[in-house]
C-alpha cells in the first residue's frame, strides 16, 4: 500500500474517531433546561430606555457566559442580557417581547424548554441610595427608600432596587418592611401582581441582624396583602426574615438569615398562605449557636397553608430546629377552643428539588398534613447531615423526612404522603442519650393507621450507627427503594436494593450516580401530581438537574438520572416501565 494510501486511511480513522468522541462526549452533557423565573408577566416598554421590565430564569446549563446565545420571549428576541451564568440569566424584555414561552437558544446545544410569560401593561419604578422620596421613582429620578416604593407602586408594577439600597429603619409594625399600606389593602391581583426585585446583579438589603423582629412582614391586622413578587433581595430578621399571610405570594432566588434568633416560629414563615411558591431561596445562618429551641425552624409553612409549591431552594446549615415545617397550628389557641376555625390539616403540598443540609432536626417535616384533601408528596430533594443535635428543648425528631401524623383542629388527615426520587444520607446523625424523638432516614410519629408514607425510588445511605426507619413503621410503605450502610434493607417495603449506589462524591456532597451505579434503571415510573409545575407536564418527569426520566429502560433511584443522550420530551413512559399514579 502507497504511503499516500496509508496517509488517506489514516486521517479517515482519525476523522471517525474524532466524530466518536465528539458523540460520547455530547451524550454526557444533559441538555439546558429552565427551571423557573421570577416575574411571569410583565411590561415590554417603559422603565430603563424604554425597554420594560427585567426578568431573571434560573436553570442549568446555560453556558458560563452569554457568547452567541439569546433567549426570544413568544418567539421574540429581548432586549438586553445584564446577568449572564450557567445557572441565571437576567434579561430585559426589549418590544421584541411577545406574550409566549420564554427560551434560552444555547449556542451549540440548543433551546431549552419554554416557560410561559404573559406581556401586559404596567409602570416600572426604581429605588436608589442617590434618590430622594419625593422623585417621581422613574430611572433618572428614583426613590430613597424601599417603604416608598412598596407604599406607591399600583397592581403589575415593578419597583426594582439598585445596589447599595438598605432598608435598615423600622417602617410599622417592628419591621423593616411592613407590607400594608397604612391600614389599607395593598394587593395585587393574580394577573397583575406587584413586585419589588433587586436591579441586575444588585445587592439590595431589608433588615439587621440582631434588630428588629422582621425583616418583611404583614401585620396580620385584617388588611389584605396578596400577589406580590419579593425577587433576589437579602432579607435579615432579628427573628423572622419574613413572615407573610395570604395568597399569591411568589418568593422567588432571596437570600434569607435570621442570627442568634429564637422563637416558636420560622426564620420564613408563612401564615393562612395560599397558592404560594418559595423557589431558589437561600435560607441559613438561622438561630443560636450551636442549637435553638425545637420550636424554631429555618422555612415554616403555618397555620391553614395550603396549595403550597416549594422548589430549588438551598436549606442549610442553620442552628434551628426543623429546616422545612409544615405544621398548621389554632392562632387563639387556647382561648377560642371550639369556637376556633383556624389550625386545620394542610394540603396541596409539593416540596421539590431542594438541597438541605447542616440542620438539628428534621431535614423535612410534614407534621399536620390531609393528603385526602390534596397531595402531598417530596420529590427530587437531596437531603443530609440533618438530625444534628438536641434543640434546647427534648422532644424532638430528627428524621430526613418525617410524618408527625398530628392534627390540631378538625378531622385527622388520612391518605398516603408520596416521597420519592430523593437521596438521603447521614440522617438523625443525633446519637444523644437525650435524643428522645424519631430518627431514621424516614419515621412516621402517629396518628390515624390509615395516614402512611408511601417510599418509592429513594436512595438512603447511612453512616454506623444510624437507622433506616423509626417511629410508628406499619404506616410506612414503599416499593422500590435503595438501603445502604447500616444492614440489611427494612421489611415494610419491598423490591429493596440493598448495595451500595455508587454516588460520584458522597463525602464532597456530590450525590449524582456513576454510570455503574445499580440505582440506574431500577426504579418505577412515578409522576409528580403537581398543578403548579407548568412544565414537563402531568406524563413527564426530570430529575433534580432538570434531565428527562427516564433516561434507559426505566427511572433511575434517587433526586439524580444519569444522562445517556435522551433530549425530547415525550408523553410515553419508556417501555416495559409501569407508571405510578397516585
Amino acid at each position: 500500500m502507497s504511503i499516500g494510501r496509508i496517509c488517506k486511511n489514516l486521517l479517515q480513522l482519525m476523522m471517525v474517531a474524532a466524530i466518536l468522541c465528539s458523540v460520547s462526549l455530547f451524550a454526557q452533557s444533559a441538555p439546558p433546561r429552565i427551571f423557573f423565573s421570577d416575574l411571569e408577566s410583565g411590561p415590554n416598554a417603559g422603565g430603563e430606555n424604554g425597554k420594560g421590565a427585567w426578568v431573571t430564569v434560573w436553570g442549568r446549563g446555560f453556558g458560563s457566559s452569554q457568547g452567541t446565545s439569546t433567549i426570544t420571549v413568544g418567539g421574540g428576541a429581548v432586549a438586553s442580557y445584564p446577568v449572564w451564568t450557567d445557572s441565571k440569566i437576567t434579561f430585559q424584555l426589549g418590544s421584541g417581547a411577545a406574550t409566549g414561552n420564554i427560551v434560552v437558544n444555547v449556542a451549540g446545544i440548543g433551546a431549552t424548554n419554554g416557560l410561559p410569560f404573559t406581556v401586559r401593561a404596567g409602570n416600572i419604578f426604581f429605588v436608589a441610595s442617590t434618590g430622594n422620596d419625593a422623585n417621581t421613582g422613574t430611572a433618572a429620578a428614583p426613590w430613597k427608600t424601599i417603604v416608598k416604593a412598596k407604599n406607591t407602586i399600583a397592581a403589575g408594577d415593578i419597583a426594582y432596587i439598585e445596589n447599595g439600597v438598605a432598608q435598615t429603619t423600622e417602617d410599622t409594625f417592628t419591621a423593616y418592611l411592613s407590607m400594608d399600606k397604612q391600614g389599607a389593602d395593598n394587593s395585587g391581583t393574580a394577573a397583575a401582581p406587584k413586585a419589588i426585585v433587586a436591579y441586575p446583579g444588585a445587592t439590595a438589603t431589608v433588615g439587621v441582624a440582631g434588630g428588629l423582629h422582621y425583616g418583611i412582614r404583614t401585620p396580620n391586622i385584617g388588611t389584605n396583602e396578596d400577589y406580590w413578587v419579593i425577587s433576589q433581595l437579602h432579607i435579615i430578621g432579628g427573628t423572622q426574615a419574613m413572615d407573610i399571610s395570604g395568597t399569591g405570594w411568589r418568593v422567588i432566588g432571596n437570600d434569607m438569615q435570621c442570627p442568634g434568633a429564637d422563637d416558636q416560629v420560622g426564620c420564613f414563615e408563612i401564615s393562612g398562605g395560599n397558592k404560594v411558591r418559595f423557589y431558589g431561596n437561600d435560607v441559613h445562618n438561622a438561630g443560636i449557636n450551636p442549637t435553638s429551641s425545637k420550636y424554631y425552624h429555618a422555612v415554616y409553612f403555618s397555620t391553614d397553608s395550603n396549595h403550597v409549591d416549594v422548589g430549588w431552594n438551598h436549606i442549610h446549615d442553620n442552628y434551628t430546629c426543623r429546616a422545612l415545617q409544615f405544621h398548621s397550628s389554632p392562632l387563639c389557641s387556647p382561648s377560642c377552643g371550639s369556637g376556633d376555625t383556624t389550625g386545620f390539616d394542610q394540603y396541596d403540598l409539593h416540596v421539590h428539588d431542594n438541597l438541605i443540609h447542616g440542620d438539628n432536626c428534621n431535614g423535612i417535616n410534614f407534621a399536620t398534613v390531609d393528603p385526602s384533601k390534596g397531595t402531598v408528596e417530596a420529590y427530587n430533594n437531596v437531603i443530609y447531615n440533618v438530625g444534628r443535635m438536641d434543640p434546647l428543648q427534648l422532644g424532638a425528631s430528627f428524621s430526613c423526612i418525617y410524618l408527625a401524623g398530628i392534627t390540631n383542629n378538625g378531622t385527622a388527615g388520612t391518605g398516603a404522603v408520596q416521597v420519592f426520587n430523593n437521596t438521603l444520607s447521614d440522617c438523625a446523625a443525633n446519637n444523644s442519650s437525650n435524643a428522645s424523638g424519631s430518627r431514621g432516614v424516614f419515621g412516621v410519629g402517629g396518628g390515624p393507621a390509615n395516614l402512611t408514607m408511601n417510599l418509592r425510588n429513594n436512595v438512603a445511605y447511612q453512616n454506623a450507627g444510624e437507622i433506616y426507619l423509626d417511629g410508628s413503621k406499619a404506616q410506612i410503605t414503599g416499593d422500590h427503594n435503595l438501603w445502604f450502610g447500616v444492614g440489611a434493607a427494612p421489611t415494610q417495603t419491598t423490591n429493596n436494593l440493598n448495595v451500595d449506589p455508587l454516588f460520584t462524591n458522597r463525602a464532597g456532597g456530590d450525590f449524582h450516580l456513576s454510570s455503574s451505579s445499580p440505582a440506574k434503571d431500577s426504579g418505577l415510573s412515578v409522576m409528580p401530581n403537581n398543578p403548579f409545575a407548568p412544565n414537563p407536564g402531568p406524563t413527564t418527569a426530570t430529575d433534580k438537574d432538570g434531565v428527562l426520566r427516564a433516561q434507559g429502560s426505566a427511572f433511575d433511584l434517587g433526586a439524580f438520572e444519569v444522562f445517556s443522550g435522551s433530549t425530547s420530551l415525550t408523553s410515553n413512559p419508556p417501555p416495559n416501565v409501569r407508571v405510578v399514579v397516585h
